[in-house]
């Protein structure tokens, strides 16, 4: 524990903030800090994922996490256990060789966030790459990968329960985050990533706080920075993130697990869907989802941002449909429904799963991974579409038409088409 550097003033004092912070809680106290682990300490690193500002390796750690006791009597932390052989995952932090506050912010933030959620994704600590002088997380290995690949290699073996429960999970992650005064501000199937727990449950957790920051820090370069078919009509069109970016961004992964597609994947991503997105053009469901979760979802992609609800709002609706679904059916009538009813509608979507098509050609420009967008002056205020409206306005959730459905998807795509493509390719920075 002792005699050891990163070489970065800044991470020393971070990483020694975690241990004292633990070691004044409670007399003995079983350690949750970071370490500083010396890159030779991994073996069998392989890169298994890259997005727009990081590399994503798995790794053997030699020694593994170990676990101290902190005795405030003796005023030390003794080593009482460890897990050698310990598979992880190292994220790179491309260009962080001088350590910005950018990069310290993600790694707080993370920190920050498995301490609220004792079971969520730990974070071990930091190393760093000797040959390009990158720094790089040590992270708990997800063995279930992200969400993304998970509904294109096994979306028609996931039952409603088992979505509901992702979801479930994932507001705990985007509560306690906002809860912290942080915004994600890059919330997408990607980042949400899935680890067997045990023989019974599977979790999920929000993963890359890259774009991460607290809610009065708004970016000063004009770009926007996200995965396009994610990204809030108004941060779109130049508005600044709010916690309701994020809750936008949660009701097109709600509208992806329903279909087991990702979002406009037969659209070029450039300043055209832009503008759909801001006339009111939203993803497609899967065929047979109930009525009353498009209308949730739907609620969260509101063109009026201040009309969505809050990830703690969304948490109590959904945890109440996951406890409808599993028969706990001792709460009052809430959100419009009883237990029982949920549970039916889910039962009966299940039915529609097996018949719901995953199979897709991806338009060549549909990118799903970070990049910077400029459409300063070239969009138009965000509106709702009709068929948004009837579903966010009605006090019942009755079965729309999927033809009038269609048929305003058409109209939103024509005023797409008239749209230039060049201005499309210059919008991309």
């Amino acid at each position: 524990m002792e005699g050891w550097t990163s070489g970065n003033s800044d991470i020393d004092s971070f990483i020694k903030d975690t241990m004292y912070n633990n070691a004044r809680k409670r007399y003995y106290y079983v350690s949750r800090f970071l370490e500083w682990v010396p890159f030779d300490r991994f073996t069998d690193i392989k890169k298994i994922g890259e997005g727009g500002f990081a590399e994503v390796y798995s790794a053997t750690w030699i020694d593994g996490k170990s676990t101290y006791e902190y005795s405030s009597y003796y005023g030390s932390w003794r080593k009482v256990n460890s897990n050698p052989e310990m598979k992880i995952a190292l994220k790179r932090l491309n260009g962080s060789q001088t350590i910005s506050d950018k990069y310290l912010n993600e790694l707080k933030i993370h920190f920050y966030l498995s301490e609220e959620k004792e079971e969520g994704l730990g974070i071990y600590g930091l190393t760093k790459d000797p040959e390009t002088k990158d720094f790089m997380m040590i992270i708990e290995f997800a063995d279930r990968g992200n969400l993304r690949n998970i509904l294109l290699n096994n979306f028609n073996n996931i039952m409603w329960k088992d979505k509901i429960y992702l979801l479930y999970h994932s507001l705990i992650d985007l509560r306690d985050l906002h809860k912290l005064g942080y915004l994600h501000k890059d919330f997408h199937s990607g980042n949400i990533l899935q680890n067997k727990r045990d023989d019974y449950s599977i979790d999920s957790y929000i993963s890359d706080f890259g774009l991460s920051g607290p809610a009065n820090e708004q970016k000063s370069d004009g770009k926007v920075y996200g995965v396009m078919p994610y990204i809030a009509p108004e941060v779109l069109d130049g508005e600044s993130y709010t916690s309701s970016s994020d809750i936008y961004s949660f009701g097109v992964v709600m509208a992806e697990l329903s279909s087991g597609k990702p979002p406009f994947y037969n659209k070029k991503h450039n300043l055209n869907l832009a503008l759909a997105i801001c006339n009111g053009l939203r993803p497609e469901f899967g065929k047979g989802t109930p009525e009353f979760y498009k209308k949730l979802a739907y609620k969260c992609m509101n063109a009026n941002s201040n009309e969505r609800l809050t990830a703690e709002e969304l948490f109590d609706i959904i945890e109440f449909w996951y406890d409808s679904i599993k028969g706990k059916n001792d709460k009052k009538e809430e959100f419009g429904y009883k237990g029982k009813e949920i549970k039916a509608a889910f039962d009966e979507a299940d039915k529609e799963i097996p018949n719901i098509s995953i199979l897709y050609e991806r338009n060549s420009d549909a990118v799903y991974t970070s990049r910077a967008f400029n459409f300063t002056n070239l969009l138009t205020k965000p509106v709702n579409s009709s068929i948004i409206t009837s579903y966010i306005n009605e006090e019942n959730d009755e079965v729309h038409d999927p033809q009038l459905v269609d048929l305003e998807i058409s109209n939103i795509m024509q005023l797409e088409d008239t749209c230039d493509e060049n201005n499309a390719d210059d919008s991309i920075d």
